[in-house]
């Protein structure tokens, strides 16, 4: 029941002007994209390089 309340004042769907136009979901999806592909990256640049 505690749900409903937030659920009628909280829209994960609505499209939030400071959240760069996107929804609550739609932006924490891109988020976790986002940091995923910045980890990624930085694994690359920490490997030493190799010397003979």
């Amino acid at each position: 029941m505690g749900n409903r309340v937030i659920d009628g004042f909280y829209n994960s769907r609505r499209i939030q002007k400071r959240l760069g136009y996107l929804s609550p979901v739609e932006f924490e999806e891109k988020h976790y994209a986002d940091q995923a592909t910045t980890e990624r990256t930085n694994l690359k640049s920490r490997q030493p390089a190799l010397t003979s």
